[in-house]
């Protein structure tokens, strides 16, 4: 049993308690934001609602049944996000860039919600960014009954257009060859995905920590390794790997690179990384396994929800074996 990494523990949060919002929490969003005094701080106190002051409202405002868009409030509304949800840098970039435009706008009922959208044009992303507001208002703000009247005006969200491409088998089964000529952290990469069916950034986490990962050996040459990952809304309880990688990922002494690297190595190579689980749940597919089955390898919160992980894992350690040798007889075996 190897040893567990901090913050890893089953079920504990990752991310820090307690939060503080800066004055300064828009550096970084590309636009210098004028006339915001370093030394105000908003913080969440014992009551974990926000007056309508610490929101940079005027005297005038505060006792307001409207609340303006701020300066303040999206500061503090994107320190929440990137704090205590867990919500990734580039999302929290996207959030903001369309509520940035809404700026001066008085959030009085249920029209002002209309009023919003005409200011941002409405999408996916805007929709989710307003939305994401509306929850932090509601939370952590004392205009909850306002967020709770905005929300009831919201339109029907925008459907993304679906992703349906998976790779061939022949364009996964090229891809060593190509990246191995950046270093052997990327074909470690590689079979990470290919073999686990793992989001990126949970692979990325195998790599750089695989000497600090707890593993259990199964009787086939896998090893069950325990993430108990939560990041947002997305969950990596356990990950399967032939025994043979987690003991090349362990001896790997070589550089670490940074994520974005990593990405625009792999599309360069033909294949950007999120197109492997993709791949790696269509070749469970056929095999027979069952979709729900599929979804507790990979994580879906929907299908743990259903039945407690334990319960799961016996019948994932059985049907790992089904699909470690299918990939690899199909592909060929891997470059050890």
């Amino acid at each position: 049993m190897m040893v567990d990494r901090p913050g890893f523990e089953p079920g504990a949060s990752r991310m820090p308690t307690g939060p503080v919002f800066q004055a300064d929490a828009l550096d970084g969003l590309g636009d210098k934001v004028s006339g915001y005094a370093p030394s105000h701080q908003l913080t969440t106190g014992g009551s974990n609602r926000l007056p309508g002051d610490a929101l940079g409202l005027e005297a005038g405002q505060v006792n307001s049944p409207c609340l303006t868009v701020t300066t303040e409030l999206l500061a503090s509304f994107r320190e929440w996000l990137l704090e205590e949800q867990g919500t990734s840098q580039k999302t929290v970039r996207d959030y903001m860039r369309y509520l940035r435009k809404t700026e001066g706008l008085s959030l009085c009922g249920k029209t002002d919600t209309t009023k919003a959208f005409q200011l941002m044009g409405l999408n996916k992303a805007s929709h989710e960014a307003f939305s994401r507001l509306l929850t932090y208002i509601e939370k952590k703000t004392a205009y909850e009954e306002l967020a709770l009247t905005l929300r009831k005006a919201l339109p029907r969200k925008p459907k993304s257009r679906e992703d349906t491409y998976v790779p061939p088998d022949s364009l996964v089964k090229q891809m060593p060859s190509c990246l191995e000529s950046y270093g052997e952290a990327y074909t470690l990469l590689h079979y990470i995905l290919f073999y686990s069916g793992l989001r990126f950034e949970e692979a990325l986490a195998i790599l750089s920590q695989a000497r600090q990962l707890r593993a259990v050996e199964l009787p086939y040459g896998a090893v069950r390794i325990h993430l108990d990952m939560l990041r947002g809304s997305k969950r990596a309880y356990v990950a399967y790997l032939p025994s043979w990688l987690l003991e090349r990922l362990q001896e790997y002494r070589g550089p670490l690179h940074n994520k974005h690297t990593y990405k625009r190595r792999f599309r360069g190579c033909g294949l950007a990384v999120k197109y492997y689980r993709k791949w790696w749940r269509q070749k469970a597919k056929e095999l027979g396994i069952d979709s729900e089955t599929i979804e507790a390898f990979q994580g879906r919160p929907s299908t743990i929800g259903g039945r407690h992980y334990t319960d799961w894992l016996p019948i994932l350690d059985k049907e790992y074996q089904h699909i470690m040798q299918y990939i690899t007889e199909k592909l060929g075996p891997a470059k050890r």
